[in-house]
């Protein structure tokens, strides 16, 4: 899934309206991506135009209680994976970074 951020915000300095991004995974509608700075933040969905809709075969889709959705590759789809990713735990770090360079090798 590729999006483009509508327009420029103070809000998100870390985003820019010319690069195109690709989301990572989604969660509680919300959109993962790597920011500008190469941070795996999550985004509001409202702040992007969708340029390529369709999902990588290898993401876990499911759908919570309220109908939100949250759809990542398997191996990132674990409850805590980016809390410990973001506490640098090396085991979450080196499992991100594998799966995001297959996920944007295929994609090229």
């Amino acid at each position: 899934m590729i999006v483009r951020l509508k327009s420029s915000s103070p809000h998100y300095p870390e985003l820019s309206a010319s690069q195109p991004y690709f989301v990572i995974g989604i969660e509680a509608n919300d959109f993962r991506i790597l920011n500008d700075k190469g941070k795996p933040y999550l985004y509001p969905l409202d702040l992007f135009d969708v340029i390529d809709a369709q999902h990588p075969p290898d993401w876990v889709t499911e759908f919570g209680t309220d109908g939100e959705q949250y759809s990542y590759p398997a191996s990132l789809n674990v409850p805590g994976f980016f809390e410990d990713f973001f506490d640098q735990k090396p085991e979450q770090t080196s499992t991100f970074w594998h799966v995001l360079n297959q996920t944007l090798s295929k994609a090229a």
